[in-house]
């Protein structure tokens, strides 16, 4: 027997949205897509149903607050990443260390990171936060990316950028990245030296 988040999945890909519409012309598909997080959420098991409905609230949006640090520069480097909906709501919050790299390189792995997850909750607009300037500047273009380090990585957000439909890339302080850069930090050490929960 199917478990009840896979159920729970199969239903919500299976809506004829035209005939759901005719039927209930007033609602929109953002009320459908909270009723079925409510649901999943209700079922208190962890599973992806969740993470994807909460990825499509606010027709198919997802906020990518992202970090990088390196202790040392270059040293032991780590990324944190929080996906949101536009009103807030956490969808899923993660860091990793990612071995020895410069805190600008950290910055873009975070990045890249964060959009493969967005792809995968099948997002469709994307906006990416972020408190480096350097990496938001080189993404909307103002800077130019000299690095021969960076202009791998730049490419590879790029391409990634290219499956949405629209992205918008924004710098916020610190405190307003503060969970995500907790998470880099927390994972910007050697290894074997990471919290037990980290």
């Amino acid at each position: 027997m199917a478990k009840k988040p896979e159920l729970l999945k199969a239903i919500y890909n299976a809506i004829q949205w035209d005939r759901l519409y005719e039927a209930l012309p007033h609602v929109t598909r953002q009320q459908v897509d909270e009723f079925f997080q409510e649901l999943s959420e209700g079922l208190g098991q962890e599973g992806e149903v969740p993470k994807e409905l909460a990825a499509r609230i606010a027709g198919g949006e997802v906020w990518v607050c992202c970090d990088g640090a390196s202790r040392g520069n270059p040293g032991p480097a780590g990324i944190g990443v929080v996906l949101a909906t536009p009103e807030g709501r956490e969808v899923l919050a993660w860091g990793a260390s990612i071995g020895r790299a410069t805190n600008n390189v950290a910055e873009y792995r975070a990045v890249i990171e964060g959009l493969k997850k967005a792809r995968e909750l099948n997002a469709r607009r994307v906006r990416i936060l972020s408190d480096s300037e350097l990496l938001v500047r080189q993404l909307q273009g103002a800077y130019k990316v000299k690095s021969p380090g960076l202009k791998p990585l730049h490419e590879q957000v790029t391409e990634l950028l290219r499956g949405f439909d629209q992205w918008h890339a924004a710098r916020v302080t610190r405190e307003q990245s503060a969970k995500a850069d907790a998470l880099a930090t927390q994972h910007a050490r050697p290894a074997g030296k990471q919290a037990r929960n980290a």
